[in-house]
């Protein structure tokens, strides 16, 4: 299979020219050890993904770190955060040239607290989610109908790039994930609950994150179900998405919006691999809202655009699915699975329209061509504005 490049390697490339340590972060199987071979084919590959060389790095970190000199890639570092002092020393000793380390991680919480203490200053970060439609192979023109198969099929490497068939994919990943990953993590018990946890959250995602509700659905306590869903977010299994809150007069949601990295794996827990059923179902607006904002985020961090993410809502009903926020611009956007765009699917933009003071609007659906509403609102195929726009 021929491999396909990510828009995320040139600021890498270019982070090598002045770090002497370069860390990639993301959910399991997003690619990152694939593309970093590629990106540096005459580092030294390691991955802690292997028990011994955890066990060795982990009893003489020294000895591991001159057993296997720089320049060397050093796969799933999360597994040994002791290596990370030992790394520091190796580049305040050596004074070697850029990019000389450059490591993985795929839980990205824990990670990131022990490079904050040992590499601040040394380390450039990035992180690779699965694939964004910028990145796969051209389309000119997506229907409905192709919409809903990548939906199903989802976005890893696995399945949309070396085809491997998406159900046989998430279910092998969901078992590894439950019973590697999580295992490893102190916030996890009850193996069963949790999975039970997952299901619900597939089940509503596109709502505000309810911790009340869905712990008592799984039967834990409410601190139980935070720290649950903290280690989903912290594998990147999981994306939240804040509120808006830039006037603070307003009484506004302060819940997070819930979304899936990936919606191959909501569709993949939900039992949904029927296109047509999906599209028409209870959830098709929701994993299509959810396919939509998670390819702009992926395509954010991808490229390293400032912008960052919201949703508004107030407890006057007042809802805008997506707010792209960058310094005092901001850039409302509603998403709606429909082919007949119109001006109440805009309610919410018009109606927050003083607070964000903002110079465009969008709403993005499935009809084919573009339409400017009465308010000046640009009503368009969701894909076009991905491809022609330019806001990312």
């Amino acid at each position: 299979m021929a491999y396909i490049h990510r828009s995320i390697e040139a600021r890498i490339l270019e982070a090598v020219k002045h770090f002497s340590v370069v860390l990639v972060t993301g959910p399991r199987q997003s690619g990152k050890s694939t593309m970093l071979k590629k990106l540096f084919p005459f580092h030294t590959y390691v991955t802690f993904d292997d028990p011994i060389l955890r066990s060795q790095a982990e009893r003489d970190p020294a000895l591991f770190l001159s057993d296997h000199p720089a320049p060397v890639i050093l796969d799933e570092i999360q597994y040994v955060p002791t290596l990370l002092s030992g790394i520091k020393r190796e580049v305040d000793a050596s004074k070697r040239r850029r990019g000389t380390y450059v490591l993985t991680g795929s839980q990205v919480f824990s990670l990131m607290e022990g490079v904050s203490e040992s590499l601040a200053g040394r380390v450039a970060i990035f992180e690779l989610l699965p694939f964004h439609y910028g990145e796969l192979p051209v389309v000119h023109h997506i229907t409905e109908d192709r919409t809903f198969k990548d939906i199903i099929r989802g976005f890893y490497p696995g399945p949309a790039a070396n085809k491997i068939p998406p159900a046989l994919f998430h279910s092998s990943y969901i078992q590894t994930y439950l019973e590697r990953d999580v295992r490893g993590m102190h916030a996890v018990g009850d193996l069963r609950s949790f999975q039970q946890l997952i299901q619900v959250l597939a089940a509503n995602i596109g709502q505000v994150l309810n911790l009340t509700k869905i712990g008592d659905v799984c039967g834990v306590s409410h601190t139980t179900t935070r720290k649950w869903v903290s280690v989903l977010e912290a594998s990147r299994i999981i994306y939240l998405l804040r509120p808006f809150a830039r006037n603070l007069r307003k009484r506004i949601v302060k819940s997070p919006k819930l979304f899936f990295t990936d919606t191959g794996m909501v569709a993949h827990i939900l039992r949904e691999s029927n296109p047509r059923a999906l599209r028409n179902g209870v959830m098709g607006g929701a994993i299509f809202e959810n396919m939509v904002i998670m390819d702009l985020v992926k395509a954010n961090f991808s490229k390293g655009t400032p912008w960052e993410f919201f949703y508004y809502r107030d407890n006057n009903q007042v809802e805008v699915d997506l707010i792209l926020a960058r310094g005092s611009e901001s850039i409302p956007i509603e998403i709606k699975l429909s082919q007949s765009p119109n001006e109440r699917m805009v309610s919410g933009i018009r109606s927050i329209g003083v607070l964000l003071g903002h110079k465009r609007a969008y709403l993005l659906n499935s009809r084919n061509d573009t339409m400017t509403l009465s308010q000046g609102e640009k009503a368009m195929h969701w894909y076009r504005f991905i491809r022609e726009e330019g806001i990312l």
